[in-house]
């Protein structure tokens, strides 16, 4: 029980090292399509966590995937 616990922590300590040293943000919320300001198009609102904190990026929302995106990427650059 011990190892298991201490190879889960540090497999997580590796993960979270990984987000703090790269330039990319994992996925950890996304909103219903909303309606946008200043668009005639539904947009939706991703949340993503980049080891240090948490951002969001906004993206026009298709359910097809042809002129959006019907869901959230896993990742994404954190802004500079």
């Amino acid at each position: 029980m011990q190892r298991a616990l201490t190879t889960s922590f540090c497999l997580l300590l590796l993960a979270w090292l990984g987000l703090v040293a790269s330039t990319w943000g994992i996925m950890i919320w996304q909103s219903s399509p909303f309606k946008a300001q200043g668009h005639s198009r539904p947009a939706i609102l991703c949340t993503y966590f980049n080891g240090t904190g948490v951002f969001e990026r906004g993206y026009l929302y298709s359910p097809d995937d042809r002129l959006g995106y019907s869901s959230c990427p896993l990742w994404a650059p954190s802004p500079v």
